[in-house]
């Protein structure tokens, strides 16, 4: 089975494509761009560094227009970081049976409503995988730093691959940083995998070895 993973590039959907891995012979590591700069190549290095084929996907003429507006119409950014996570889910669903995103259960946003869920399903035949969905903040970070070294960031450096960095720099380039400020908090942070804790795979492995070989002997 394939599985194709929005992948920014942080300790999300970093340990979402770790959860999937026992349970798919292909995962595929997506990261969406608004195509104004080569922010994606944070994601990329991530994926390299986790093990699994990276691609950029650009979205479609008029998403980035339309998120900029649901921001300055509303001032607040939830409702343009759920358009977008939706068009991105969307986008791959086209393509691709199962969908993953590592949206937690605390997340406000983005976030998809069950009704949007069963009918994103329902007209795609497609599968929607949220792994952390039941997991809050400090148990998916005490998981990730079993495997990843990560560094917490501001939201407010760029370049990074996260939907509401993106934002952040093409309304500040559009609008200015005043705008950035009235609409996003200021606290807000993202975070980036440096690497895959090797020595953690190395005991997977060795433990992997010792089961087989439990079982070769009974």
């Amino acid at each position: 089975m394939n599985v194709a993973v929005l992948f920014s590039g942080g300790k999300d959907s970093g340990l979402t494509t770790l959860l999937l891995e026992p349970f798919f012979d292909e995962i595929e590591l997506v990261t969406f761009s608004f195509g104004s700069d080569d922010a994606w190549k944070v994601a990329a290095a991530a994926a390299a560094e986790i093990g699994h084929p990276h691609r950029k996907v650009v979205f479609e003429n008029g998403v980035l227009e339309r998120s900029l507006e649901i921001l300055l119409s509303t001032g607040y950014p939830n409702d343009a970081l759920n358009y977008v996570h939706q068009v991105a889910v969307e986008t791959m669903a086209e393509t691709h049976e199962f969908v993953a995103d590592g949206t937690r259960r605390d997340d406000r946003a983005p976030k998809m409503s069950f009704s949007t869920i069963r009918s994103l399903e329902d007209r795609f035949h497609m599968q929607y995988l949220r792994p952390l969905a039941g997991l809050g903040k400090k148990a998916i970070n005490a998981m990730a730093r079993r495997y990843f070294d990560f560094a917490e960031e501001p939201s407010t450096r760029h370049p990074a691959s996260d939907f509401e960095v993106g934002l952040r720099y093409a309304l500040q380039e559009r609008h200015g940083q005043r705008e950035v400020d009235r609409i996003f908090p200021p606290n807000h942070t993202h975070t980036r995998v440096i690497r895959r804790k090797r020595i953690v795979q190395e005991i997977v492995r060795q433990e992997d070895q010792a089961c087989q070989g439990i079982q070769s002997e009974s």
